[in-house]
């Protein structure tokens, strides 16, 4: 039954995705067929999770699952029920906790594709927040689950925070070559923040010349 749903909430978001807005994707061959993997990208809306769903076949979205706050998207039975059965998301504890990282590390143990946002929450549109020290904890559990990064250049002006229905803005996306990130605490936020400003760079230098553009559009 979480298969079906799964699959029939993959069919929807590529709809809304697709019709609705339209998006560009670079560097699609970077991105996994497969789990056990980590997706990272930039925070700026509530469709940026939606997007990066929609990049993957709809035969893979049983073993996607997205990270997302707590206290946020789990607050109530309804929703709670949602999150998990239709959008694959898993809890994060923005808070503290025992282990609030503990249903996020579950995924790759069990081989899915899991979509994480280093900055932990949304920020303004195009604007870099801090980076926030879950996805090293993860590295450090993991070391041998590579981590692709992500760039949405759109998402945040398409439905901001406030907004419950998103403008039909283009979305341009460009993936990264999978990595392993460093378990250093100084050295990590700065790998992480300089690999999104690599993306960001090559997103807006696609942008001035869409010729660029070797992956099509949507």
């Amino acid at each position: 039954m979480d298969a079906l749903c799964r699959t029939l909430f993959a069919l929807a978001v590529r709809i809304v995705t697709v019709f609705w807005l339209g998006y560009s994707l670079r560097g699609a061959e970077h991105l996994p067929r497969r789990g056990p993997a980590i997706v990272i990208a930039n925070h700026n809306s509530h469709l940026d999770a939606l997007i990066l769903f929609s990049l993957f076949p709809i035969g893979l979205a049983p073993s996607i699952s997205i990270a997302a706050a707590a206290d946020y998207f789990f607050s109530g039975s309804v929703r709670r029920f949602l999150a998990e059965r239709f959008a694959g998301l898993v809890p994060i504890a923005r808070h503290g906790g025992r282990d609030p990282l503990g249903p996020a590390a579950a995924a790759p143990q069990r081989g899915d594709v899991l979509i994480l946002f280093p900055e932990g929450t949304r920020g303004a549109p195009d604007v870099m927040g801090d980076i926030k020290p879950g996805l090293r904890h993860l590295a450090r559990r993991f070391p041998r689950v590579p981590v692709c990064p992500v760039y949405l250049h759109g998402p945040g002006r398409s439905l901001p925070k406030g907004c419950r229905i998103p403008v039909p803005i283009f979305i341009d996306i460009c993936a990264g070559a999978p990595f392993f990130p460093t378990t250093d605490r100084e050295a990590f936020p700065r790998q992480i923040r300089s690999l999104f400003e690599n993306l960001r760079a090559q997103t807006l230098a696609g942008l001035a010349d869409p010729q660029d553009d070797d992956d099509g559009y949507a």
